[in-house]
């Protein structure tokens, strides 16, 4: 992740960005909050779909995290 998709990350609480990871996986995530302090910066998100009204709905009944070094990109949503 670079700087720039890092401020991209910090700059997007409670919007959907398209998340990328390290592990190739891809989905749309509602950023909660980056928290970048410690040993283990991470990022808090819910993961999203699109609903059939055209609003985002949560896919999992928990949150998620994934630290800061596991992210491979951060892409603003496409409108």
């Amino acid at each position: 992740m670079t700087d720039t998709e890092l401020s991209l990350l910090k700059a997007s609480i409670d919007q959907v960005v398209d998340l990328e990871t390290t592990a190739g996986e891809r989905h749309l995530a509602q950023i909660l909050f980056v928290f970048e302090e410690g040993d283990t910066p991470n990022v808090f998100y819910l993961k999203v779909a699109p609903g059939p009204d055209g609003q985002f709905v949560q896919q999992e009944s928990c949150g998620r995290s994934l630290l800061l070094s596991e992210i491979a990109a951060v892409r603003p949503l496409e409108t």
